[in-house]
């Protein structure tokens, strides 16, 4: 059985390393936007994580559709 951390920790491990990555992208404000609609489709979808790729490539994939859209 993989790991799969709690969806807290997530939040706190990567959500201003996300919201860095996003404003990068998009700027301040559409940032913060995005970043809240990325962590509503992680806790969605946390049971889809494989484990193929590590778990940080998994959320930026997320992010990275997510700004893309």
């Amino acid at each position: 059985m993989r790991y799969q951390p709690e969806l807290e920790e997530i939040y706190q491990e990567f959500e201003p390393k996300i919201l860095h990555y996003l404003s990068r992208m998009l700027g301040d404000q559409a940032a913060e936007d995005i970043a809240h609609e990325v962590f509503t489709k992680i806790s969605r979808k946390i049971d889809s994580f494989k484990g193929i790729s590590s778990f940080s490539t998994w959320i930026y994939r997320i992010a990275t559709n997510a700004a893309l859209d």
